[in-house]
């Protein structure tokens, strides 16, 4: 154990580890998103907010888009939930929910995350746990793959869409017209189109649905083989 003699001032601090810094510059990055939205982050900014120089920032982050990444890196580790399902299906639509709520706790999430394509611990992890339940279910090589990839881009694409301007987007509709020149989209409850929680749930069932019938498929054609 190393001891401070009386009488002498302690010695220099040392700057905090490379992943300490990185971490504290994703947070810092992640707060100003929050706050202003995706176009508002700069390294120029970045610095500012932590009353750095913008050669510091470069040091950890070379550009703004590994420094995305790391962002990205960090929803997705907090995409993976701590239980499993109690089988495949459910397991499926954990994964598909945790993910969901990762991205929309952050501001633009969706965007961070769809914009970047990066191979750190989180991501695979993710989609380790993610292609192992589609091989638990029947699915094997590219189909298990795909399958993953299809549940993850769904996921996706619904946050997005979610995090975008959706305020106001019926505001613009006129039923009496609508119904004349889009009939068939006009006798449905439009309104229903930005019932996001609702339309995630439907949604996520199709594909559900879907992967069952190609799990039973596979199965049959396995047993048919043999």
């Amino acid at each position: 154990m190393s001891t401070v003699r009386p009488g002498l001032p302690p010695g220099p601090t040392s700057a905090p580890p490379p992943a300490d810094r990185a971490r504290a510059l994703v947070a810092a990055a992640r707060h100003i998103v929050d706050a202003d939205g995706l176009e508002a982050l700069t390294m120029r900014r970045l610095a500012d907010a932590l009353g750095l120089q913008l050669p510091a920032i470069y040091r950890v982050f070379s550009n703004k888009q590994a420094l995305l990444d790391e962002m990205a890196e960090a929803i997705l580790g907090e995409a993976l939930p701590d239980r499993h399902g109690d089988c495949w299906t459910a397991e499926v639509a954990l994964l598909a929910g945790q993910l969901r709520r990762a991205l929309l706790a952050q501001r633009d999430g969706a965007r961070i995350v769809g914009g970047s394509y990066t191979s750190k611990r989180n991501t695979l992890t993710y989609a380790e746990r993610f292609v192992g339940v589609m091989r638990q279910a029947g699915l094997d090589g590219t189909a298990a793959l795909w399958a993953t990839s299809t549940v993850f881009c769904y996921v996706l694409g619904e946050a997005l869409e979610q995090q975008g301007p959706s305020a106001g987007a019926l505001d613009g509709l006129d039923p009496t017209t609508g119904r004349t020149t889009y009939p068939h989209l006009f006798t449905t409850p439009v309104e229903q189109l930005v019932n996001f929680d609702d339309r995630f749930t439907f949604g996520l069932d199709l594909l559900l649905d879907g992967l069952r019938g190609r799990v039973h498929s596979a199965s049959g054609n396995e047993g048919a083989a043999g």
